[in-house]
């Protein structure tokens, strides 16, 4: 993980990008910062993805419990 993300933790791991842009967003709008990993990849081949994990949808860490309740993980 890239110094960026140092502290955060993969919520969850979506298998497209729209469910994972659309839990990004709710994220947000709530004021919890959240990364989507491989988003890059996945708008480049959008078919291929999984192949490589999913989506993860990292926050951080001292935010995941209130994330998770967010999204009804």
């Amino acid at each position: 993980m890239s110094e960026r993300n140092s502290g955060w933790i993969v919520l969850t791991t979506y298998s497209s990008d729209w469910e994972a842009r659309i839990a990004k967003g709710r994220l947000e709008e709530a004021g919890i910062p959240a990364v989507i990993n491989n988003e890059g990849f996945a708008a480049i081949y959008p078919i291929g993805f999984n192949s490589i994990g999913g989506l993860p949808l990292l926050v951080p860490a001292p935010e995941a419990a209130r994330a998770a309740k967010l999204l009804g993980l």
